[in-house]
């Protein structure tokens, strides 16, 4: 039997609806600060189990070459955001969506430390080798700490820092890290579509079957070599499909798509 909630309006669009409600809220530029490119330095240089590849540290080289520049946004009295890369990525920001984000998740970020690094997230040429942190990560934070976000990929930038601020939010934190960043990742995905439909129930439908095609397709590609939480990607992949499964949103996904695969949790036919 499905859940119950399926056969009632879905509480995040309600949400939703009233994000896109409240009054716009502009990004407002401004110049660097000796401070913010301190920040960017200490963060590149600290280790992370997530940025193994210190992708940070590669996009300071860029920048030291000027292959990149560097560039500040703030939403007042909601964060102020730190960039470095190129003119075409900076464009590339829905910053109009991310600051619906914001004011949907309510609590301020002191800083978002965003290093756009190109790379994209890829599967590995050997079958049987299995994904790691530089297959699909792209950003992280501490759990409950409202200090500081860092993104270190340009790729899926939305979806990472939607999924960050869940995390600072306290989502879940009392959970087993595998189990947490299912879930988180799960919510995630389904929050990020409530807010891409602004709240329509029907425009939530088109593109969460975009998202259970893909989530379908991309676990059936990697069946052989993600099958637990031993196995890395489990908690961001498989596990995450588990996780909506059992809460109903995933139901009547095997239609083909006609779009390439990768490791990349949400689908590219999402405008994010």
């Amino acid at each position: 039997m499905a859940p119950a909630f399926l056969f009632l309006r879905n509480p995040f669009l309600d949400m939703a609806s009233s994000v896109w409600a409240m009054p716009e809220e502009q990004w407002i530029g401004d110049s660097p600060r000796e401070a913010d490119v301190q920040l960017l330095y200490q963060e590149a240089q600290g280790v992370s189990a997530i940025d193994e590849v210190n992708f940070r540290q590669q996009v300071i080289e860029m920048w030291k070459v000027k292959e990149v520049s560097l560039k500040i946004k703030e939403l007042p009295g909601r964060t102020r955001l730190v960039f470095l890369g190129t003119e075409e990525q900076w464009e590339g920001v829905p910053w109009a969506l991310w600051a619906r984000i914001f004011q949907a998740i309510g609590h301020p970020i002191g800083h978002v430390l965003f290093y756009a690094h190109p790379s994209e997230r890829f599967f590995n040429s050997g079958e049987s080798k299995p994904l790691g942190p530089e297959n699909i990560n792209g950003g992280y934070t501490n759990i409950c700490s409202k200090e500081r976000i860092v993104i270190y990929r340009y790729e899926e930038a939305t979806r990472v820092l939607l999924h960050e601020l869940l995390h600072t939010a306290c989502f879940d934190k009392e959970k087993g890290v595998e189990d947490l960043e299912a879930h988180t990742e799960a919510w995630t995905e389904v929050f990020l579509c409530a807010i891409l439909s602004k709240g329509g129930e029907g425009s939530f439908k088109n593109l969460w079957k975009q998202q259970c095609r893909w989530i379908y397709h991309q676990c059936a590609e990697l069946r052989n070599t993600v099958r637990g939480p031993a196995d890395y990607a489990w908690r961001y992949i498989t596990g995450k499909r588990d996780v909506l499964r059992g809460l109903g949103f995933l139901q009547d996904c095997k239609e083909p798509i006609q779009i390439k695969l990768s490791p990349r949790f949400t689908t590219p036919e999402w405008p994010i």
